[in-house]
């Protein structure tokens, strides 16, 4: 897809998120002015993160001092914390700071693989640890505080990691190519007889609603869980550990490390769940091998989360 056909559709994707948005806060009476700061917030953050996407954007941004643009990455946390009205000053000044841990890491320190590695464990304990709802505390049930901050920190850390480290073999993006789209799903296939034995969930009988559902989900599971999880895992971890561990070990090390991230979902330790994670991974990277690069085994981990999420119980 053209670069600027691309920008036109992210900005679609954007102005959709501000409808769904918008709707939510509306479902769940939240006052009209603090509902209108988190939304503003949310999407100034949701149009960063997009924006990294964009290979015109992250040139533009790459043109600047490495210590304005990355001074800037983290200001931007504090101005949307503050715009979302959340929490009191050391929340603040907390979500900054993670920020400017991973905007000024390369600049700071090292830029090497093991930087890499322990960068990737700094953020997966700030993913994990769901630092976010502490820094965003949430002042009416199910307000979406937190998401603000994990799409301020991701976005902080795919722009660091894609300017000032310049990743060789990710490919980052969220529009795969037809070959990309045919390679993840044939991995997706090879992986679905796997799960066969799991329960399935009862399902809507409205078949729109599940069409509904599959597309919803299949959206919101590419463009966040498995771009982030794919950049990560697949992207800068998996390269790494082959190039300590060899091939096959490294490779082995990445789906277990994978397979670990996902004991807390549900009720910790949740081990039937990670042992299915280990083994998706095991999909995943072949995908992201054949399709060289993370977009291929976006779609295999997407397609992967929608029968989990859409039509299994377990």
């Amino acid at each position: 897809m053209p670069p600027a056909h691309q920008l036109r559709t992210l900005v679609f994707v954007l102005l959709l998120l501000a409808c769904a948005g918008a709707t939510y806060i509306l479902r769940q009476d939240i006052p009209a002015e603090a509902g209108a700061r988190l939304l503003a917030a949310l999407l100034i953050e949701a149009a960063l993160f997009l924006g990294a996407g964009s290979t015109a954007v992250r040139e533009r941004l790459a043109a600047l001092p490495p210590v304005k643009l990355a001074g800037t990455l983290a200001g931007i946390t504090a101005l949307t914390w503050l715009i979302a009205g959340t929490g009191e000053a050391w929340h603040g000044a907390l979500a900054t700071l993670v920020a400017a841990v991973l905007a000024f890491w390369y600049i700071a320190g090292p830029k090497t693989n093991a930087a890499d590695v322990v960068l990737l464990a700094v953020y997966g304990a700030v993913a994990l640890g769901k630092l976010s709802s502490l820094c965003y505390p949430a002042a009416w049930p199910k307000a979406p505080n937190g998401i603000i901050g994990e799409v301020a920190w991701l976005r902080t850390l795919l722009l660091t990691v894609l300017i000032f480290r310049a990743p060789v073999g990710v490919n980052f993006g969220f529009f795969p190519s037809k070959r990309e789209w045919l390679i993840g799903a044939k991995w997706f296939l090879c992986f679905l007889p796997l799960v066969a034995f799991l329960p399935l969930r009862t399902l809507n009988p409205d078949p729109a609603k599940i069409a509904l559902a599959v597309i919803g989900t299949f959206v919101g599971h590419f463009v966040f869980v498995a771009l982030r999880e794919e950049f990560l895992f697949r992207g800068m971890l998996l390269p790494r550990l082959q190039e300590w561990l060899g091939a096959t070990a490294g490779l082995a090390a990445t789906c277990v490390v994978f397979g670990l991230t996902h004991l807390p979902f549900g009720q910790f330790p949740n081990w039937k769940f990670a042992a299915i994670a280990t083994v998706a991974g095991w999909f995943y990277a072949k995908a992201y091998m054949d399709g060289q690069g993370i977009r291929a085994a976006m779609v295999t981990h997407a397609l992967t989360n929608v029968v989990a999420r859409v039509f299994l119980s377990a």
